[in-house]
């Protein structure tokens, strides 16, 4: 007998899966078993697509907020490399950049421009890790955005955003996030 929420095989007079504690359901002896059908594992436990919000929505969360704080860690990289690096290295390229100058007062605005980008990047990913994982109404709608923004962000932003759109995007996931989701 094997499980109808994990697969995993069970004893054929267990009550409950060893696995995932799911109630085992009772086959009456007349019928054949569903083991000659049911693949092998091979040890892994693949989720049914129905859950696949409930089995992802942590991970999903955790990454996200990891994401933020390496966009806030980008942030301390470019001041501090706008404000050590770059001054030094243009001053000894171009004899004619100074503090004050027009080509500073320009590439430090790109810089702070750089940075405020980076600073709503991480509330983005701040917002939706904590959007899905206080399971918010809201979070998944969030998530998708995010995800979407994420795409650009090649390659590891890429990732998550399409792990994040996979796991949120489909119909299916909407139902489940509903479900799950507090109001």
């Amino acid at each position: 007998m094997f499980c109808d929420q994990c697969g995993r095989e069970a004893a054929p007079d267990a009550r409950f899966c060893s696995n995932c504690g799911r109630l085992m359901a009772t086959q009456p002896s007349n019928q054949p078993s569903p083991s000659a059908a049911a693949p092998p594992h091979y040890g892994y436990v693949v989720p049914p697509p129905e859950r696949r919000v409930d089995a992802h929505i942590r991970t999903l969360g955790i990454l996200w907020a990891i994401s933020a704080v390496l966009r806030l860690l980008e942030v301390g990289w470019i001041w501090f490399a706008g404000r050590m690096i770059v001054p030094s290295v243009l001053g000894s390229v171009l004899p004619s950049f100074t503090p004050g100058s027009p080509l500073d007062r320009v590439v430090m605005g790109g810089i702070a421009f750089a940075s405020a980008l980076f600073v709503l990047q991480a509330a983005l990913a701040i917002v939706t890790a904590w959007g899905l994982l206080e399971r918010q109404s809201w979070g998944r709608v969030v998530g998708i955005i995010a995800g979407i923004l994420a795409l650009l962000r090649f390659p590891l932003g890429t990732a998550l955003g399409i792990y994040t759109l996979w796991v949120l995007l489909p119909a299916s996931s909407e139902i489940e996030y509903r479900n799950m989701a507090r109001a």
